[in-house]
Protein backbone atom coordinates (compact mmCIF):
# COMPACT_ATOMS: atom_id res chain seq x y z
CA UNK A 1 0.00 0.00 0.00
CA UNK A 2 1.07 3.57 -0.67
CA UNK A 3 0.47 6.70 1.38
CA UNK A 4 0.41 10.19 -0.12
CA UNK A 5 0.41 13.48 1.76
CA UNK A 6 -2.64 15.47 0.71
CA UNK A 7 -2.49 18.44 3.05
CA UNK A 8 0.08 20.28 5.14
CA UNK A 9 -0.53 22.80 7.91
CA UNK A 10 2.16 24.77 9.72
CA UNK A 11 2.45 26.77 12.91
CA UNK A 12 5.44 28.81 14.02
CA UNK A 13 6.43 29.51 17.62
CA UNK A 14 6.99 32.28 18.47
CA UNK A 15 4.30 33.32 16.01
CA UNK A 16 6.13 36.46 14.88
CA UNK A 17 9.18 34.52 13.71
CA UNK A 18 9.96 34.59 9.99
CA UNK A 19 10.81 30.92 9.43
CA UNK A 20 11.37 31.40 5.70
CA UNK A 21 14.31 33.71 6.43
CA UNK A 22 15.91 30.96 8.53
CA UNK A 23 15.10 28.28 5.95
CA UNK A 24 16.54 30.46 3.17
CA UNK A 25 19.95 30.06 4.80
CA UNK A 26 19.48 26.33 4.13
CA UNK A 27 18.31 26.95 0.55
CA UNK A 28 14.68 26.06 1.17
CA UNK A 29 11.31 27.47 2.32
CA UNK A 30 8.11 26.31 4.02
CA UNK A 31 6.40 25.99 0.65
CA UNK A 32 9.24 23.89 -0.77
CA UNK A 33 9.09 21.55 2.25
CA UNK A 34 5.33 21.27 1.74
CA UNK A 35 5.84 20.42 -1.95
CA UNK A 36 8.47 17.79 -1.09
CA UNK A 37 6.03 16.13 1.31
CA UNK A 38 3.18 16.19 -1.21
CA UNK A 39 5.28 14.87 -4.09
CA UNK A 40 6.66 11.81 -2.30
CA UNK A 41 4.97 8.42 -2.07
CA UNK A 42 5.47 6.56 1.21
CA UNK A 43 5.31 2.76 1.22
CA UNK A 44 4.37 0.16 3.78
CA UNK A 45 6.90 -2.55 2.95
CA UNK A 46 6.39 -4.90 5.89
CA UNK A 47 3.74 -5.81 8.42
CA UNK A 48 5.24 -3.44 10.98
CA UNK A 49 3.08 -0.54 12.10
CA UNK A 50 3.07 2.00 9.29
CA UNK A 51 4.11 4.88 11.54
CA UNK A 52 7.50 3.15 12.05
CA UNK A 53 8.06 2.88 8.30
CA UNK A 54 6.76 6.42 7.74
CA UNK A 55 9.13 7.78 10.40
CA UNK A 56 12.11 6.13 8.66
CA UNK A 57 11.03 7.27 5.20
CA UNK A 58 10.47 10.88 6.31
CA UNK A 59 13.94 10.93 7.88
CA UNK A 60 15.46 9.58 4.66
CA UNK A 61 13.43 12.03 2.55
CA UNK A 62 14.69 15.10 4.42
CA UNK A 63 18.23 13.80 4.70
CA UNK A 64 18.42 13.34 0.91
CA UNK A 65 16.53 16.61 0.27
CA UNK A 66 19.15 18.68 2.11
CA UNK A 67 22.07 16.49 1.01
CA UNK A 68 21.19 17.09 -2.67
CA UNK A 69 21.36 20.84 -1.97
CA UNK A 70 24.90 20.37 -0.66
CA UNK A 71 23.84 21.06 2.93
CA UNK A 72 25.72 19.15 5.65
CA UNK A 73 23.89 16.43 7.56
CA UNK A 74 25.17 16.09 11.16
CA UNK A 75 25.17 13.09 13.43
CA UNK A 76 25.62 15.16 16.60
CA UNK A 77 23.01 15.77 19.24
CA UNK A 78 21.37 18.62 21.08
CA UNK A 79 23.95 19.02 23.81
CA UNK A 80 27.42 17.74 24.65
CA UNK A 81 26.13 16.83 28.14
CA UNK A 82 22.99 14.89 27.23
CA UNK A 83 22.82 12.17 24.62
CA UNK A 84 19.61 13.30 22.89
CA UNK A 85 19.80 12.84 19.13
CA UNK A 86 17.44 14.43 16.60
CA UNK A 87 15.91 12.38 13.81
CA UNK A 88 17.70 14.65 11.30
CA UNK A 89 20.25 17.41 11.98
CA UNK A 90 20.94 19.90 9.20
CA UNK A 91 24.04 22.12 9.39
CA UNK A 92 24.07 25.75 8.30
CA UNK A 93 26.34 26.44 5.33
CA UNK A 94 27.23 29.81 6.92
CA UNK A 95 27.95 29.19 10.61
CA UNK A 96 27.68 26.61 13.39
CA UNK A 97 23.87 26.73 13.62
CA UNK A 98 21.58 23.78 12.87
CA UNK A 99 18.03 22.76 12.13
CA UNK A 100 16.91 19.75 14.16
CA UNK A 101 13.99 17.75 12.77
CA UNK A 102 11.88 15.50 14.99
CA UNK A 103 9.27 13.19 13.48
CA UNK A 104 6.78 12.18 16.15
CA UNK A 105 4.18 9.44 15.92
CA UNK A 106 4.64 8.18 19.49
CA UNK A 107 3.70 10.20 22.51
CA UNK A 108 6.97 12.09 23.08
CA UNK A 109 6.01 15.51 21.71
CA UNK A 110 6.76 17.08 25.11
CA UNK A 111 10.26 15.57 25.09
CA UNK A 112 10.89 16.90 21.57
CA UNK A 113 9.99 20.44 22.63
CA UNK A 114 12.31 20.18 25.65
CA UNK A 115 15.10 18.89 23.38
CA UNK A 116 14.59 21.91 21.12
CA UNK A 117 14.95 24.21 24.13
CA UNK A 118 18.17 22.42 25.18
CA UNK A 119 19.49 22.64 21.63
CA UNK A 120 18.72 26.36 21.52
CA UNK A 121 21.35 26.89 24.20
CA UNK A 122 23.87 25.23 21.88
CA UNK A 123 23.54 25.04 18.06
CA UNK A 124 19.80 24.98 17.31
CA UNK A 125 18.59 27.71 14.98
CA UNK A 126 15.22 26.09 14.25
CA UNK A 127 13.42 23.05 15.59
CA UNK A 128 11.03 21.30 13.20
CA UNK A 129 8.41 19.01 14.72
CA UNK A 130 6.48 16.85 12.24
CA UNK A 131 3.24 15.20 13.32
CA UNK A 132 0.05 13.93 11.74
CA UNK A 133 -2.89 16.31 11.54
CA UNK A 134 -5.05 13.34 12.41
CA UNK A 135 -3.26 10.21 13.64
CA UNK A 136 -6.13 7.93 12.63
CA UNK A 137 -5.19 8.44 8.99
CA UNK A 138 -1.82 6.80 9.66
CA UNK A 139 -2.89 4.16 12.18
CA UNK A 140 -6.41 4.14 13.57
CA UNK A 141 -5.41 1.74 16.35
CA UNK A 142 -2.74 4.08 17.71
CA UNK A 143 -4.91 6.32 19.88
CA UNK A 144 -2.03 8.11 21.67
CA UNK A 145 -0.46 9.54 18.51
CA UNK A 146 0.10 13.29 18.85
CA UNK A 147 -1.75 15.49 16.41
CA UNK A 148 -1.21 18.95 15.01
CA UNK A 149 -3.87 20.69 17.11
CA UNK A 150 -2.59 19.23 20.38
CA UNK A 151 1.02 20.17 19.60
CA UNK A 152 0.02 23.68 18.52
CA UNK A 153 -1.92 24.11 21.77
CA UNK A 154 1.14 22.99 23.75
CA UNK A 155 3.36 25.50 21.93
CA UNK A 156 0.86 28.32 22.46
CA UNK A 157 0.61 27.56 26.19
CA UNK A 158 4.33 26.96 26.72
CA UNK A 159 5.68 29.84 24.63
CA UNK A 160 9.17 28.29 24.27
CA UNK A 161 12.17 30.58 23.71
CA UNK A 162 13.46 28.53 20.81
CA UNK A 163 12.06 28.89 17.29
CA UNK A 164 9.89 25.92 16.34
CA UNK A 165 8.19 25.09 13.06
CA UNK A 166 5.34 22.66 13.63
CA UNK A 167 4.31 20.73 10.53
CA UNK A 168 1.12 18.69 10.49
CA UNK A 169 0.19 16.60 7.51
CA UNK A 170 -2.77 14.62 6.31
CA UNK A 171 -2.84 11.93 3.70
CA UNK A 172 -4.64 9.14 1.94
CA UNK A 173 -3.96 5.53 1.11
CA UNK A 174 -4.00 4.25 -2.48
Amino acid sequence: MNFRVTGVETYVSPDNLNVDSILARYETSCSEIENVLKSHTFHQYTNQAFEIALHEQLGELFTSFFWEKGITIYSGGYSPRINFMPDVAIGSPIDDKRIYIEIEFGHNEFEDIVKFQIGYKNHLELGVLMVAKNGEVINRRHTMMPNFKKCRDILVALEPDCPILLIGFDGKWD
